[in-house]
């Protein structure tokens, strides 16, 4: 018996969701391809050639011999052999091009490759050289990058004031609230910022790890209860943190949904400043940082949503998940089948299961390094530790123009959405510990363009997630910055289960431009989803459901921190899970 883990079948063509959400308010979608079938396509096959013909109104026909290899035209009058002898011909003639263009490509590989070496090498190097310097020496550069930044007038008053005076300003409620939400260490301070109070809780991996847990009570918290749980989980290089720094206290989803008397947990990943304790290994040995996506999947989530079903003594929650926490649902879903019956609602926000390959030649270089010549580089253990030094000893807008320029280079971000005093407090809760055994396996996704499983051998066949066969859940939310290069819409939803009833919506400016419904792929005016009951769908426990927000121009950390946060992501959560 065949076992749809091993051997999954072929997916049905889908319509493109990035074509829909761009061109919206255009023709309807009932007159594009269905995801079952091209139209008017015909295909006649004989002994040695197929003929395909596309287009009823104009039949072009492309014979194609696969005994010689040859593509021939029907409306032609040349002789097959003559065709290929003329390819014959011309292969023999292209062959010297092509070798020595292959030589040429080959070179500016190597060359490629070894710059992106030397630049990994040389940030350590320039880490190593800035750790021995006396304290004295980096005062002075700090005092010089005040001195720089202050020349520069910007149009945010606040930010000009924090330039000439520094965060430590009493006059300035912003500042003083910048300043202290900069430099929070802990998620429970955070919180009480912001007017609320957190609890901590531990619940234990099969293989050792010990996660934390946080959640904000709403009855703790003043608010009246509703029974529903809501998980959060962060993406990657992340910490719970991310979901709560927003400086407008309205601005933080999870804030909102305890607010409306949900019970908010927000999960951490092993390995991260929360989850930095194992049952035999310290964090100091390599084994302890011996993890991928893999473990995320087969036992993080699992432990962690089990622990709160058992807290709170119900069947089902609803998840929450940004980048990385997206795709460590639906991996874990996939090889977990009980976890279909106890997630109620999943949301995805800029979900990355598979994303595009990235238009900068550096990245992509390490991308396609072999994975042993990653860990000879950056260790078998904490990826890129040396962030946390120069948040430390770096001037504040310095530290965000550090990690601005990467991102606009390596991802094409640009952060525009997101205003300079939220970036101050952001970026400084941005980044946290993982493996680099997690990066190395997110580098195989990417260069693989499949969602698979760590591969640990190049001769092994990795063990690709399958997501569209086995996850059952009914209710799915994916809201996605159109402008994000980590986000392939298209293969996102290719990698989901068939939808009964779809619905298409493209926000700019926080405001909805334009709407699409399609039942059965044929989409709906909203006159027929009013009146006519052969397409009006009943949104029952039966029928499953995928809404689709399109942000537009916006990125993936637009997401979290941008502006409009209310109208892009929460209004449009809360809507989906009340």
């Amino acid at each position: 018996m065949q076992s749809v883990l091993t051997t999954p079948k072929k997916r049905k063509h889908r319509p493109s969701i990035s074509d829909q959400l761009e061109n919206i308010n255009n023709s309807p979608l009932s007159s594009a391809p269905t995801r079952n079938s091209l139209p008017n396509t015909t295909v006649a096959v004989g002994e040695s050639d197929v003929t395909l013909y596309l287009d009823g109104n104009d039949r072009t026909a492309r014979q194609i011999d696969f005994t010689e290899g040859v593509v021939l035209n029907d409306s032609a009058e040349k002789n097959q052999g003559d065709s290929a002898v003329e390819e014959d011909y011309k292969e023999d003639s292209d062959h010297d091009g092509r070798h020595g263009q292959n030589k040429k490509e080959s070179f500016l590989k190597q060359v490629e490759n070894l710059s992106s070496i030397l630049v990994i090498i040389l940030e350590q190097v320039i880490s190593s050289i800035t750790f021995l310097l006396p304290e004295s020496f980096i005062n002075v550069f700090t005092v010089m990058s005040r001195f720089i930044f202050s020349s520069f007038k910007t149009n945010n008053e606040t930010y000009n004031h924090f330039l000439a005076n520094g965060e430590s300003s009493e006059e300035d409620d912003v500042l003083r609230k910048v300043e202290k939400l900069k430099n929070f260490e802990s998620f429970h301070q955070i919180c009480e910022l912001h007017g609320f109070s957190a609890e901590s809780h531990l619940t234990h991996t099969v293989d050792g790890f010990k996660l934390t847990i946080h959640r904000l009570n709403p009855e703790a918290n003043g608010f009246k209860p509703n029974g529903k749980a809501v998980y959060l989980q962060h993406g990657l290089l992340m910490t719970s943190d991310v979901w709560c720094v927003m400086l407008d206290k309205n601005d933080n989803l999870p804030f909102r949904l305890c607010e409306l008397g949900y019970d908010v947990f927000l999960g951490n990943n092993r390995g991260n400043k929360y989850s930095n304790k194992h049952s035999r290994f310290k964090a100091s040995q390599k084994e302890f940082w011996d993890f991928s996506i893999d473990e995320f999947a087969m036992y993080d989530i699992p432990a962690s949503l089990n622990y709160i079903l058992k807290l709170k003594e119900i069947d089902k929650l609803i998840y929450i998940g940004f980048s990385q926490g997206c795709s460590q649902i639906l991996s874990s879903v996939s090889i977990n089948n009980d976890l279909n019956d106890k997630i109620e609602k999943l949301i995805l926000i800029a979900p990355a299961t598979t994303p595009k390959k990235l238009s900068n030649w550096l990245i992509n270089s390490i991308i396609n390094f072999d994975p042993q010549l990653l860990y000879m580089l950056f260790g078998r253990k904490i990826l890129m530790k040396s962030v946390m030094f120069w948040r430390r000893i770096t001037y504040p807008p310095m530290f965000v123009k550090l990690i601005d320029i990467p991102n606009d280079v390596l991802f094409g971000w640009k952060s525009y959405n997101i205003d300079i005093m939220q970036k101050l407090v952001s970026y400084y809760h941005l980044y946290s510990t993982t493996s680099v055994k997690c990066v190395v396996h997110w580098f195989q996704i990417i260069k693989s363009k499949k969602f698979q499983m760590y591969q640990e051998q190049d001769y092994f066949q990795p063990f690709e997630y399958p997501t569209d066969k086995t996850i059952k859940i009914k209710k799915l939310l994916i809201i996605y910055g159109m402008n994000d290069s980590l986000v392939d819409i298209d293969v996102l939803v290719g990698q989901l289960p068939e939808f009964h009833d779809m619905r298409f919506t493209q926000v700019k400016d926080g405001k909805v431009v334009g709407q699409k419904h399609i039942v059965e792929n044929v989409e709906l005016s909203s006159g027929e989803e009013q009146q006519d009951g052969n397409y009006k769908v009943k949104l029952d426990d039966e029928c499953s459901e995928l809404r689709i927000y399109g942000i537009n121009k916006y990125e993936h950390l637009d997401l979290l921190w941008g502006k409009y946060m209310n109208e892009n992501v929460i209004k449009n959560v809360v809507d989906f899970i009340h």
